[in-house]
């Protein structure tokens, strides 16, 4: 637990109000530093404990992963039950008559309350404010890598030229994880591993999930870096340093 936790104060609007009754589910039951150390889990303990002070808005997998130990009742979901949603998933697999059912699903209804509440606000807020047009960066050597993995994935099921069959609706999605639009998250990655092993005699769930979370995380952090050197450069060459004279002191 942080030091000096911060609490939230619920007369200061939804979003800590939100926050302050998290943390009153959440008293006597499992801790936060155990919830981030269960294998199942795939959010850091920091951002379980952000997600309770009411500073910003936590995403949805984080208040998932809150809730599912918090409202739900993880040791009666059912195994046999599949879920397309890999975030708020756990949900059905709680017995259709469980009271931890219905309270999780207030709790989820109530946290996309908020977060529309909360886009309407940002936006009543900064509709006069015009952003910084976002840099341009190639697919970076780790997101080829990423994404030749995926393809050799799909390839291994004999279905990579009909993906609506291995993948539904979200076909679109995989589409543009191909593309190098976008990168999938670790739950998205365990995803797609489990849907291609039922086509696949060679897939090693256990090797491939790790392997392509491996490959996911190295290219995020490399458009990190790459966008923070596309950055660096742009602001060289809009604000180029002052000439100096032979002290070292700016010509003005």
């Amino acid at each position: 637990m942080p030091a000096r936790p911060r609490i939230p104060d619920p007369r200061k609007g939804d979003l800590e109000k939100f926050a302050f009754d998290l943390r009153a589910l959440g008293m006597g039951k499992a801790g936060v530093g155990w919830i981030a150390a269960q294998p199942d889990t795939e959010v850091s303990r920091p951002a379980l404990y952000a997600a309770l002070s009411g500073t910003r808005l936590p995403y949805a997998e984080t208040v998932s992963t809150l809730l599912r130990w918090w409202a739900g009742d993880p040791d009666d979901e059912r195994a046999d039950v599949r879920s397309r949603d890999p975030i708020w998933g756990w949900i059905q697999r709680l017995p259709a008559d469980h009271e931890a059912r219905t309270q999780a699903k207030e709790w989820r209804d109530r946290y996309q309350r908020l977060v529309r509440a909360e886009t309407q606000r940002r936006w009543a807020r900064n509709r006069t404010w015009k952003p910084t047009p976002p840099v341009q960066i190639d697919i970076p050597r780790e997101q080829h890598t990423l994404i030749a993995q995926l393809n050799n994935m799909l390839e291994r099921t004999g279905l990579e030229q009909d993906m609506w069959l291995l993948f539904g609706s979200d076909t679109l999605r995989i589409e543009r994880y191909l593309s190098g639009k976008v990168i999938p998250s670790n739950a998205w990655c365990v995803r797609m591993v489990q849907i291609c092993e039922g086509f696949s005699l060679e897939t090693d769930t256990d090797y491939e999930i790790d392997r392509l979370c491996t490959a996911a995380e190295l290219a995020r952090l490399a458009r990190v870096r790459e966008r923070r050197i596309a950055r660096e450069t742009s602001r060289a060459a809009t604000h180029p340093p002052e000439p100096r004279n032979a002290r070292g002191k700016a010509d003005w």
